[in-house]
């Protein structure tokens, strides 16, 4: 304030909007992401790996998300929207969901409660190298009753997976090297009343 004020109101309202970013994470047909990597030897009757003979790939990482910092405000939180920006470069559509998980690594609550979000497909060269990687934004907001089990979260499972059809024989060699990425950032929409 730069000047005072006659006086002031018997109650004061603030309500400030925090936005943050969580960090970002890359899915890959590795053991970094959870995958079963026996899955990329090859089978020894086709000479192909064995993935290909699969329904999917699914690919998983744990984000650490402690909300201990904000626990004994969360009836101060009018909303929570996380922002996840996703790149694909796999040629397939991209299904990725995320939950949230308490410190037994108990399901919570996930984070689409439509089911999982798209990201479209890439594009990768006759030499395996990605050259348009499909690009998506997706909004999840929480609020309500789902906020309060927040509380007891510890981290955020992401899951991603693509269903394996159309395969090109000729790019199975390049799926290893391509990467799905997210980038999540969080905004908190806060209420306090004096």
């Amino acid at each position: 304030m730069k000047d005072k004020p006659d006086s002031l109101p018997e109650n004061l309202e603030w309500n400030p909007e925090l936005a943050l970013p969580l960090g970002d994470e890359a899915f890959g047909m590795n053991s970094e992401s959870n995958y079963d990597t026996t899955l990329l030897e090859n089978d020894s009757i086709t000479s192909l790996p064995y993935w290909v003979n699969q329904n999917q790939v699914l690919m998983e990482r744990v984000l650490d998300f402690d909300v201990s910092t904000i626990r004994d405000n969360l009836d101060k939180l009018n909303r929570i929207l996380f922002r996840i920006n996703s790149s694909n470069q796999f040629p397939h559509t991209m299904y990725s969901q995320a939950y949230f998980l308490d410190e037994t690594m108990n399901e919570i609550d996930s984070m689409f409660r439509e089911g999982p979000v798209e990201t479209p497909a890439g594009t990768v060269s006759d030499a395996g190298v990605s050259t348009a990687p499909g690009e998506a934004q997706n909004d999840a907001i929480i609020e309500g009753e789902r906020i309060s089990p927040l509380g007891n979260v510890q981290s955020i499972l992401f899951r991603a997976s693509f269903l394996i059809s159309d395969l090109d024989s000729s790019m199975i060699p390049a799926y290893p090297t391509l990467q799905f990425q997210i980038n999540t950032g969080l905004m908190l929409d806060l209420n306090f009343e004096y």
